[in-house]
């Protein structure tokens, strides 16, 4: 996680912050109040699909900005305690999805963040499942500890949320924007320089972990609070604030943490410099 922290020496992604963070809130404001599913908590939002796209494209720059425009537009009637787990969900809706690419692609395929083939839009709609279910698991957990929202009931919806905007709105949105962003130097990956990013710990095991908290965590959760706290997946019955599934979901989330550390960055850079320097074979 080490670009989260280095990205801002680069005045180039503290500007992709800030207009990852405008064109989200600029979005999720608009649709504020027409489809709402829970008053106050969350409605409908197309707007989710940016962090995956500004994640790809804008890297670190686009996990912060999904985070801050997201609180931004929790200003706009739905700002209260639960805002802190949104903040970090949508950190990590972004996140999630540059961490994870590199783990699934070849380092030449990784080095273009674009669904312009097969492998890429695989892994495209790979990286989103991950993003948007880790989002939910996230955001459903610290809500149900602070005993406003069921889990069962929120990670669900969240999840299907994200996921299904990404599914249908990204691909066409990243095929659109990616040669431009690309030609005037945007993607992060040519910003942001290759010592500054994180080079992964155990990109294996980082994989693993990312879909166990996850998917996991989404699938335990959801069994653990309907069978312990009696919580239905589109209704409000049961118990929230369980300590029981406070605690087994938490679990969850810290793997979901541990395997942002162990997985790096680097893979999405191009490999020239290395091989300028490698030595010339012998005549």
């Amino acid at each position: 996680m080490k670009e989260v922290i280095t990205m801002w020496k680069s005045t180039k992604m503290i500007i992709l912050v800030a207009l990852s963070a405008a064109i989200y809130a600029v979005v999720l404001i608009a649709f504020k109040g027409v489809l709402i599913i829970i008053p106050g908590i969350t409605e409908l939002r197309p707007a989710n699909v940016f962090p995956i796209i500004f994640g790809l494209m804008f890297g670190p720059a686009g996990a912060w900005g999904s985070a801050i425009g997201n609180l931004i537009g929790d200003f706009f009637g739905t700002l209260s305690l639960g805002s802190i787990g949104g903040f970090v969900g949508n950190f990590y809706l972004g996140f999630i999805s540059y961490k994870l690419w590199g783990a699934l692609l070849s380092k030449k395929d990784a080095e273009v963040q674009n669904v312009n083939t097969w492998p890429r839009f695989a892994a495209y709609v790979a990286v989103s499942l991950a993003a948007a279910v880790g989002c939910g698991v996230i955001i459903g957990w610290w809500l149900d500890l602070l005993g406003i929202v069921p889990f069962a009931f929120l990670a669900s919806v969240i999840s299907m949320n994200n996921f299904l905007h990404e599914l249908v709105l990204g691909p066409p949105l990243l095929l659109l924007l990616y040669p431009p962003i690309k030609k005037w130097g945007l993607i992060w990956t040519d910003i942001m320089a290759e010592e500054d990013v994180a080079q992964a710990k155990a990109m294996a095991l980082g994989n693993i972990l990312m879909w166990v908290g996850t998917v996991g965590g989404l699938v335990v959760g959801l069994l653990v609070s309907m069978g312990l706290a009696g919580q239905q997946l589109f209704g409000f019955a049961g118990e929230k604030g369980t300590v029981g599934v406070s605690l087994i979901v938490a679990v969850f989330v810290v793997l979901i943490i541990v395997a942002g550390f162990l997985l790096g960055g680097r893979e999405q850079f191009a490999a020239e410099e290395e091989e300028e320097l490698a030595p010339a074979p012998a005549v």
